[in-house]
């Protein structure tokens, strides 16, 4: 029982079809979606040629992991990377659509490691992203310095990947799945606080890598990190599942009408089957 609880809070995906891998949001046919399959591993290769161009350009090569803006791309590809593998390995061993369920002695591997551990970077990298490009752009927690060639790609077309995403993929986003975020945000500040007390330096030179991760300023750094990890993820992933339920509403509202349509023009071929001039 106890096991039964720890993994519902922790890592719970139960009742997600194995349908939601290999299909498009705007289509009810359960079968594998071959355009959908075209179109994650076009954006896994986009993303992993953005690492790369972004590497190749960067003249701080060695400074890449200490920011969360860098980890987040890196993230974001393997969730892209990632996802492109699920379809393709479901595609090669669905028989029908089935469900994830847990038992109390144990959990159903119905739905593979793989595909679970895509659902969770998936509710990551979409919180992530929206953070890295909301606190960029609006100039807050970023050291004043040069634009980059990389800006756009890493702070612009991550959040603009992960919207399309929602829209386009039939995955489900959960309320209480917010913690998730927390898996990579926690040990993040517990780096910085560990790459500051070792004298780490940014690529610039200062003693901090965001100056509102500056711990030598703890009336700054301190409320900044708590609000974060309380206020800023239950905020970012609260805007991610509505943009799941704008997608479930516009996608009902569609099918509706394209049923109601259909509905109406076989009632009137059936109307004049019965009733031939």
């Amino acid at each position: 029982m106890l096991k039964y609880v720890a993994y519902t809070i922790c890592f719970d995906f139960i009742y997600i079809a194995q349908q939601i891998f290999y299909t498009l949001r705007s289509t009810q046919r359960n079968q594998v979606s071959g355009y959908y399959l075209m179109y994650r591993l076009l954006v896994a290769t986009f993303f992993l040629s953005t690492v790369v161009f972004g590497l190749s350009v960067s003249k701080y090569r060695n400074y890449w992991l200490i920011y969360l803006s860098d980890i987040g791309i890196l993230l974001q590809t393997l969730h892209l990377v990632t996802a492109a593998a699920v379809p393709v390995r479901l595609s090669s061993l669905i028989k029908k659509v089935t469900h994830f369920t847990i038992k109390y002695d144990g959990v159903d591997d119905t739905l593979p490691l793989l595909a679970r551990f895509s659902m969770f970077l998936y509710n990551v990298t979409n919180v992530l992203t929206l953070g890295i490009s909301f606190f960029f752009w609006a100039g807050i927690a970023f050291i004043d310095r040069e634009p980059k060639d990389t800006d756009f790609l890493v702070h612009g077309m991550n959040s603009i990947m992960s919207v399309s995403d929602i829209f386009i993929s039939k995955r489900p986003c959960r309320l209480f799945h917010f913690h998730h975020s927390m898996a990579v945000l926690v040990p993040y500040f517990l780096f910085t606080v560990a790459y500051w007390a070792a004298g780490g330096r940014n690529e610039y030179g200062g003693s901090y890598i965001y100056p509102v991760l500056n711990w030598d300023n703890l009336p700054l750094t301190i409320p900044f990190v708590m609000g974060i990890l309380t206020v800023g993820v239950i905020f970012f992933h609260t805007l991610v599942w509505t943009f799941h339920l704008l997608r479930d509403g516009v996608i009902s509202c569609a099918n509706k009408d394209v049923g109601g349509v259909e509905l109406h023009n076989n009632i009137k071929h059936q109307s004049l089957r019965n009733n031939p001039a």
